[in-house]
């Protein structure tokens, strides 16, 4: 593993994985365009966070960082538009639409229709059931897939492929104390699995734990990932470090 500059703070493992711990937008304004194959991330939803409402109901409190911005439809809509000039074949957009993001979810489909080719579901049957009487559980998670600067055709290397993905979500205890809401190990997956190929870059620009920097070093893809919150990216980089040396490209 090299650290290859103090002030970016990137590390580069094995030749194929780059990881930055800094503002995804610094990281998506030196990514030339079209410079990444595919890109699969998970924004954070922004949820609750920690108000002095949750602060004072004990919501989250035991997790540092919770994501809660009056801005997130801006906020979002830059970072899509980076991704649109960065990658070159498709973007998976994972997001579910809650109480605090609900409506700027929907703006988001309204405002890209013409860059989105796909809505995948996400099924998760061992959701969390709601806890009030007569109201709506959720339980499952959207995907957008927005065309990239040489998308043709959105082509899935299995056939017969369903636009419901039904995957349970994995409590994923060994890191549950430090973040809230790891992304699905199996989920992501058959992510890279039907929507990536082998020897591609794979961007995630909303890195976390690195689920997804761990499944592509395991399934021969490059991976770039960009996490700000550094305690996240310390342990990004033993993940996929710790892999890395398990998997060879070539």
């Amino acid at each position: 593993m090299k650290k290859l500059n103090d002030d970016f703070n990137s590390y580069l493992i094995n030749g194929n994985y780059l990881l930055v711990c800094d503002d995804c937008m610094n990281l998506l304004k030196n990514i030339q365009v079209g410079g990444v194959d595919v890109v699969f991330t998970s924004p954070p939803y922004n949820d609750s966070g920690c108000t002095e409402k949750d602060i004072e109901k004990k919501r989250h409190v035991k997790y540092e960082y919770i994501e809660n911005r009056d801005d997130w439809f801006e906020w979002q809509c830059q970072i899509i538009d980076e991704l649109l000039r960065v990658t070159k074949r498709h973007i998976l957009y994972n997001v579910q639409p809650i109480l605090n993001n609900k409506a700027d979810v929907y703006r988001l489909i309204g405002k890209y229709a013409d860059k989105i080719d796909q809505i995948l579901i996400w099924y998760k049957p061992n959701a969390q059931p709601q806890h009030y009487p007569h109201r709506i559980a959720n339980f499952y998670e959207m995907v957008i897939i927005f065309k990239g600067q040489e998308f043709d055709k959105l082509y899935i290397n299995s056939d017969g492929y369903k636009n419901v993905i039904v995957q349970n979500i994995n409590a994923n205890h060994s890191f549950s104390e430090i973040h809230r809401a790891v992304m699905s190990k199996r989920f992501a997956d058959e992510i890279i699995k039907e929507f990536t190929m082998e020897g591609e870059i794979v961007l995630d620009p909303f890195m976390g734990l690195a689920t997804t920097g761990v499944c592509c070093a395991e399934q021969g893809r490059k991976f770039i990932g960009c996490e700000i919150h550094k305690p996240y990216f310390e342990v990004a980089k033993e993940r996929v470090h710790s892999v890395a040396d398990q998997y060879s490209l070539f």
